[in-house]
């Protein structure tokens, strides 16, 4: 069920993903997987505790650009394409910006939970 929810959901975080990453328009697809993966992703993470809804919004906007960029960071490390920066090694974690937003609003996300 809560995966037909994401479905549903994902086109109030469009606005705001779409900010974040830089694409106003179009990659629809890509888009939309990203924000519905990053709203299991989070739900997952908060596991019952009470978090406000600007704060999840928040985490789930940028687990969505995380993941929607992920692509250029294949195993982990980022390469731009372009030839004035060298490849740099990123985490994989599709919830590390996630983590201390969380931790800041009490849910407990010590070392045991980040993989």
């Amino acid at each position: 069920m809560k995966g037909v929810t994401a479905l549903m959901d994902w086109k109030k975080y469009e606005a705001s993903v779409r900010d974040e990453i830089g694409v106003p328009a179009g990659d629809a697809d890509r888009v939309q997987r990203a924000i519905t993966s990053a709203i299991s992703y989070v739900d997952s993470a908060i596991d019952g505790h009470t978090v406000d809804d600007t704060v999840r919004a928040d985490c789930i906007t940028s687990c969505a650009a995380d993941l929607y960029n992920s692509r250029d960071a294949r195993l982990g490390v980022m390469d731009v394409g372009d030839g004035t920066v060298e490849p740099y090694r990123i985490s994989t974690d599709p919830l590390r910006s996630v983590w201390p937003k969380l931790n800041a609003v009490g849910v407990p996300t010590g070392g045991l939970v980040i993989a």
